[in-house]
């Protein structure tokens, strides 16, 4: 168990082989305790008041972990220090823990296995595409790479400055080399087994991109003008075709289409995630690829993520529970999806929507039978919904009112005056259903509206609400008590939530706004805090 916990940063190691000398004994003999080196910068303050080894731990983890394979990261970003006049030196004190970091790797290059790297100095990606990268990593099979704090500081534009400062990384691997060098090595050859690769603010030369063979990639956030053409984006994908099952495309769609192709066949792509900033940049981006065995999907309005936590500070007090954000609907791109991607969408099993607003009735759409009956804002929501029967797991992240009151409409499976109609509700075969970030309101209007659901006497005939094997939901903490009162504790009318008349179990998590990021929801799960 502890070599398998992620947050024990080579503790665990150091605490068990501390307990008596048999412990200690045991544990320098257990190689495998020794195989996750962390090396943080914010060992520099210690280092600056007390000198001492660099690097303390990781020379002897390499040594006792015999000739297993390591798993590295590195976490190596500015720390801060008052007074303000010692900057300067633990400034310095970092820029050695980063040189001898990078030296370190340098020499078990050969026994890598996974890397993981946080930075906000742009060095760190070069020195190690320089000095690391050319004597080769044979057995990395996992390499992630993360620039920058917090990239929703300061942002409002995809060409914001804050998006320009990215560090660059040699996707061609010919970095570091002497033009007289015998031996010249591809990418490919340098690092034969790497499978995963996660870059998120780091700009590769896409151009000269050489790696292959990937199951996993992930490319996010880069500066408008430093994103792949679609021309060079379509190039890494088809080195990749036969092999790549998980795609991430987080803020770094191409802005300029492609005309003249033919759709890119990712024969084993199970899981793609998209993250734009306009839903256009997603509609001229999935016309080119064909994913005949797609099985999950996320989608993630970018914009809307960004401006949601820049409002959250004042938004309760000032501001109506729901923004209209010119620009920021992806009503188009759901159409485009069940009307032209039925396929894909059929086979879906788990669909993540974040932070999708649905403002507009999509151009094109024509009223049938079944959905005449439907509010406006809940069409587009509904058809999406019905175009996914394989659905087992659905999260929406700060979701938009119509999926919300979607879930909770029944609809007719024909004519609503024939004798033979039958009503069901959309997402009916739904096991999980998550609903994180919602606007309060939202959420206890639904959790109401459902639990009347139960016991309504205007239900059409022969309607059987769904029941989810889980239901989860999220809430600020500042919210659980009121929350309580409205739904548990008070009866104004309506009754009192039946959890148990539309879920079999339910879990709900305290939202967290620290360490915010757009593109992944930070929860702090507490298990029911109701």
């Amino acid at each position: 168990m502890g070599v398998d916990n992620e947050n024990a940063g080579g503790k665990f190691s150091i605490r068990v082989s501390q307990v008596c000398s048999h412990w200690r004994r045991v544990a320098l003999a257990c190689s495998l305790l020794w195989t996750k080196v962390h090396i943080s910068s914010a060992h520099a303050r210690t280092l600056m008041q007390s000198g001492g080894e660099v690097l303390p731990w990781a020379s002897a983890f390499a040594e006792r972990s015999a000739s297993c394979p390591l798993d590295i990261k590195l976490v190596l970003k500015r720390v801060e220090t008052t007074p303000v006049e010692m900057r300067d030196i633990l400034l310095m004190h970092v820029h050695l823990i980063i040189s001898t970091a990078v030296e370190f790797l340098a020499c078990v290059h050969d026994r890598v296995r996974s890397l993981d790297v946080v930075t906000d100095f742009k060095e760190v990606t070069f020195l190690m595409s320089y000095k690391v990268v050319p004597r080769g990593l044979p057995l990395l099979e996992s390499w992630t790479i993360k620039f920058g704090n917090n990239p929703g500081t300061g942002f409002n534009s995809p060409g914001h400055s804050a998006f320009h400062i990215h560090p660059d990384f040699d996707a061609s691997g010919q970095r570091g080399r002497s033009p007289h060098d015998a031996e010249q090595r591809t990418i490919g050859e340098l690092l034969p087994r790497l499978r995963n690769l996660q870059m998120s603010q780091v700009v590769a030369n896409w151009g000269a991109w050489r790696f292959a063979g990937l199951t996993s990639l992930t490319i996010g956030h880069v500066h408008e003008s430093q994103r792949p053409t679609m021309r060079q984006l379509r190039a890494i994908l088809t080195t990749n075709s036969s092999s790549l099952e998980s795609l991430e495309l987080q803020g770094c769609l191409p802005v300029h289409p492609l005309i003249g192709f033919r759709p890119l066949q990712l024969p084993k792509l199970g899981t793609l995630r998209i993250g734009y900033f306009e839903q256009d940049e997603a509609l001229r981006f999935l016309p080119h690829i064909d994913v005949p065995i797609l099985k999950s999907l996320r989608l993630c309005d970018i914009s809307i993520a960004l401006r949601r936590h820049q409002r959250r500070p004042t938004y309760e007090a000032s501001q109506p529970s729901r923004v209209m954000y010119p620009g920021s609907d992806s009503s188009k791109l759901l159409h485009e999806l069940y009307t032209n991607r039925s396929s894909p969408l059929a086979q879906l099993e788990t669909l993540e929507l974040m932070h999708l607003r649905l403002y507009h009735v999509p151009h094109g759409y024509r009223p049938d039978r079944p959905y005449d009956q439907l509010q406006t804002h809940r069409v587009c929501a509904v058809r999406f919904l019905l175009s996914m029967p394989s659905l087992k797991s659905l999260t929406l992240i700060g979701p938009d009112i119509g999926f919300l009151d979607g879930l909770n409409g029944p609809v007719a499976s024909g004519n609503s005056e024939s004798s033979d109609c039958v009503y069901f509700f959309p997402g009916f075969q739904l096991a999980t259903l998550r609903i994180m970030d919602a606007e309060y309101d939202d959420l206890v209007d639904f959790l109401l509206n459902r639990a009347d659901q139960v016991h309504s006497p205007t239900a059409p005939v022969a309607v059987e609400l769904p029941v989810f094997d889980r239901l989860e939901f999220t809430l600020e903490a500042g919210m659980i008590p009121l929350f309580k009162m409205e739904c548990y504790e008070c009866d104004h009318g309506r009754g009192k939530i039946d959890i148990h008349a539309f879920a079999k179990q339910m879990a709900c998590s305290i939202y967290r706004e620290e360490d915010f990021n757009p593109f992944t929801p930070y929860l702090q799960r507490v298990g029911n805090v109701l």
